[in-house]
């Protein structure tokens, strides 16, 4: 057992590294301008300047978080473009909670509704030994405010931040790309 753990821990170490790149040059953009420059060279003022305004270098000038690869040719690129698991699992959050609130609002307008409105009825209509019915409601069932437009406020709340957190990787790429 301790053979195969050692055996599968080496392949995804050796597959990890063989996905990474080797960055021999790095591709600095800043506006229009392109700089192309090497670790190991002195960099000029211009593209010293590219890697202290954009957040995806380190200081050396080598990427802080992942790049992509053209040849040896490397272009650093952002947190969030790196990282695309934990925008796509928030967001799928927001999304639950949203159907959770829609769930919550539905059903306490049904059951204010049934007990407002549908099982409304005179007192002088009723037989003389039925009651009027009745329909448990909670404190905060009670009052519409607190139970429909509340849960259903936080719904479209949650879905609104659901589509923007699942759509913010692309919107932060392409705003650090302009």
């Amino acid at each position: 057992m301790k053979d195969v753990a050692t055996w599968v821990l080496g392949f995804a170490l050796l597959s990890t590294a063989s996905a990474q790149c080797q960055c021999n040059r790095y591709l600095c953009r800043s506006g229009q301008n392109e700089y192309v420059y090497t670790l190991q060279q002195m960099p000029e003022q211009e593209i010293i300047e590219c890697i202290f305004a954009n957040k995806a270098y380190n200081p050396r000038g080598d990427c802080k978080y992942c790049s992509s690869c053209d040849g040896t040719l490397c272009t650093c690129q952002s947190s969030a473009s790196c990282e695309s698991f934990l925008p796509k699992a928030a967001a799928v959050v927001c999304l639950a909670l949203a159907l959770l609130l829609l769930v919550i609002a539905v059903r306490s307008s049904w059951k204010w509704a049934k007990g407002n409105v549908l099982y409304r009825v005179r007192p002088d209509e009723l037989p003389e030994l039925q009651e009027k019915p009745q329909v448990p409601l909670k404190v905060w069932e009670r009052r519409p405010s607190m139970a429909i437009f509340l849960p259903g406020a936080g719904c479209v709340l949650f879905f609104a931040l659901g589509v923007v957190v699942w759509f913010s990787p692309n919107i932060l790429t392409q705003e650090a790309a302009s």
